[in-house]
């Protein structure tokens, strides 16, 4: 097997691994917030929820997926993409600037930005519902990021790329 196909087969374990936590990063979502209103997530409903045992597991493991799905993409999928073809990937700003020049990502900024609320999340317990509603309407933001972002490089390996 070739270095190449190598690469190409450790790119699509990669984007089977996405789609699992996309699956169940979105269906966590849509428990957690169902159909509401982006503008409804506010420091009552965010109390509101953190009233009751389930609200708060499911506030943890959104904030959980969200971060384990973003780690994935960010420090593992966009590398391996970039490999599989034919670029040598490079720091993680480098490599999120080469994924916007190839309009994998909208925003090379954002993707920084989402890390930051990443490590937020992960490090810090933010016990404020006031302070904890942007931070959770920002990551609900995110994963339509995630998702699209996912959702582009496995269509690009689908189509240019062999299977793995």
């Amino acid at each position: 097997m070739t270095a190449m196909s190598d690469k190409v087969r450790r790119l699509w374990q990669i984007i089977e691994l996405v789609a699992r936590q996309d699956e169940h990063l979105q269906g966590v979502r849509r428990r957690l917030f169902g159909a509401m209103n982006p503008e409804a997530v506010n420091g009552d409903w965010v109390a509101r929820t953190l009233a009751s045992a389930e609200g708060i597991d499911r506030i943890e493991s959104f904030g959980a997926k969200f971060a384990r799905m973003q780690d994935t993409v960010m420090d593992k999928l966009l590398p391996q993409f970039l490999a599989a073809v034919g670029e040598k990937p490079g720091t993680a700003i480098d490599n999120l600037n080469r994924a916007e020049r190839l309009t994998l990502v909208r925003n090379a900024d954002d993707w920084l930005a989402m890390r930051r609320l990443r490590n937020r999340l992960v490090h810090e317990y933010i016990d404020e519902p006031k302070e904890m509603a942007p931070a959770l309407q920002r990551v609900r933001t995110f994963t339509d990021e995630l998702h699209r972002t996912y959702a582009a490089i496995r269509d690009y390996a689908a189509s240019h790329l062999e299977s793995g």
